[in-house]
């Protein structure tokens, strides 16, 4: 009975993890499929030129984003008993987003002139438009708040199986690289569709326009958490259009495949954190500070065992993995892996301490001054010694970033916890 009990008290929080790993095994298994081939075509010189475009394209996505995937979350938690106030969310979630999504494009043509030296990047922008409106359509707080992620596992693996079948058919030349930003886009409009119809059909969300209050109430809600986020992008997509002010395409496309391998182990533990947020959010609603401080201790205990074997993994396997996967003209990219290993150790402790913690503790503000200290710091190391240690900068900025986030993290629940602070 008691472990009847137990299993019944997690069952979300189970099938949330399960739905996230088939995706993320799928986010891990698809790239190996289509990167080395990818890459093989194109070389580092134009990858590094499709990587810039496509981190330009995420900061636009980031003012569309804004902190809904953390503010809306916990307002579904909060009333996920309440079809109607769901239907609201939803609504005015949806169109915060779209009003943000023309904002941010509007500043992004204003910016054009100076961010882009060809035609061809212009192009590449254009036609990465897709990705931002299709991710409008994704709701990724409805299926994270109601822990229903098997939804998300579903639209986003239609995505990527298409992304990756489009790559071995359309990628054919070295100068087709310009197609691959396109073939992004697509993907995110099929998952923009495909959750369109899940919300209406699952959760009986009734489209509509919502009120002018629900609209600023939502923008309000999220500031402090977009706020963070900015200082999340500062030093996690910064790098690259950095670096893409002082080296070369080639050097940009080098340093850009030894991130992808460490985003690629981080995904391993995506779906414990992810599905985390918010089993653990809802657990915190009925326990005081030291209850809620002591569980979170638990969970970082296993947790860092898992990421520190990715790290360790990362460290020693950087060298053969690259020359497997894509080729003696990466090398140099093992270098830069071994730098940034443990940032799949701090990275992953500091989203359980900082988002699944802070956050779920009404900790927003607190979160949001380290993120931000983090990320300044990132940059002004990066800029400060990328003239003279060229892409190896931005490997130890990433680092040194994670560093300084989690020490502010871990010293701010420790003060919580002395002072047994009521939330």
């Amino acid at each position: 009975m008691d472990f009847k009990k137990r299993f019944s008290d997690h069952k979300s929080f189970v099938e949330s993890f399960f739905s996230l790993s088939v995706l993320n095994g799928l986010n891990v298994l698809l790239p190996l499929i289509s990167m080395p081939y990818m890459l093989r075509i194109i070389g580092p010189e134009k990858y590094g030129s499709y990587l810039y475009v496509y981190a330009i394209v995420q900061y636009v996505l980031l003012i569309s984003a804004y902190g809904f995937n953390f503010s809306a979350t916990k307002q579904i938690v909060q009333y996920r008993e309440q079809p109607e106030k769901i239907n609201e969310i939803y609504n005015s979630v949806v169109a915060c987003r779209l009003i943000l999504c023309v904002a941010g494009l509007i500043l992004l043509l204003g910016l054009s002139p100076l961010l882009f030296s060809s035609k061809t990047e212009y192009l590449m922008l254009v036609m990465g438009v897709g990705i931002i409106i299709g991710d409008i359509f994704v709701p990724t707080w409805l299926f994270q708040g109601m822990e229903k992620m098997r939804y998300l596992t579903i639209v986003n693996a239609s995505a990527r199986i298409l992304f990756t079948i489009l790559i071995f058919v359309i990628i054919r030349d070295p100068e087709d690289y310009v197609y691959i930003i396109l073939l992004n886009s697509l993907g995110f409009i099929l998952s923009g569709i495909l959750s369109t119809f899940i919300a209406i059909k699952t959760f009986h969300i009734r489209l509509a326009i919502p009120k002018r209050s629900d609209i600023i109430f939502q923008i309000r809600d999220g500031w402090a958490l977009f706020c963070s986020t900015i200082g999340i992008k500062l030093y996690r997509e910064s790098n690259i259009i950095i670096l893409k002010l002082f080296v070369s395409d080639f050097a940009v496309g080098i340093y850009g495949t030894a991130e992808k391998i460490i985003k690629g182990l981080q995904l391993v533990t995506d779906p414990i954190a992810k599905a985390l947020f918010p089993h653990l959010g809802n657990s915190f609603k009925k326990q005081s500070i030291t209850q809620c401080l002591a569980q979170l201790k638990k969970v970082s205990w296993l947790f860092s065992g898992i990421l520190l074997a990715l790290s360790l993994f990362a460290f020693f396997a950087a060298k053969p993995l690259i020359t497997l996967l894509f080729g003696n003209e990466f090398i140099d990219s093992a270098l830069l892996t071994k730098i940034m290993s443990p940032v799949i150790l701090f990275g992953g402790i500091n989203y359980l301490l900082g988002i699944v913690g802070l956050i779920n503790l009404n900790q927003q503000k607190k979160f949001f001054m380290f993120v931000m200290i983090s990320g300044i710091a990132s940059i002004l190391f990066l800029i400060g010694t990328v003239s003279f240690w060229n892409i190896t900068a931005a490997a130890v900025a990433m680092l040194l970033s994670e560093i300084i986030l989690f020490i502010c993290c871990f010293f701010t629940l420790k003060t919580m916890k002395n002072k047994n602070a009521c939330i």
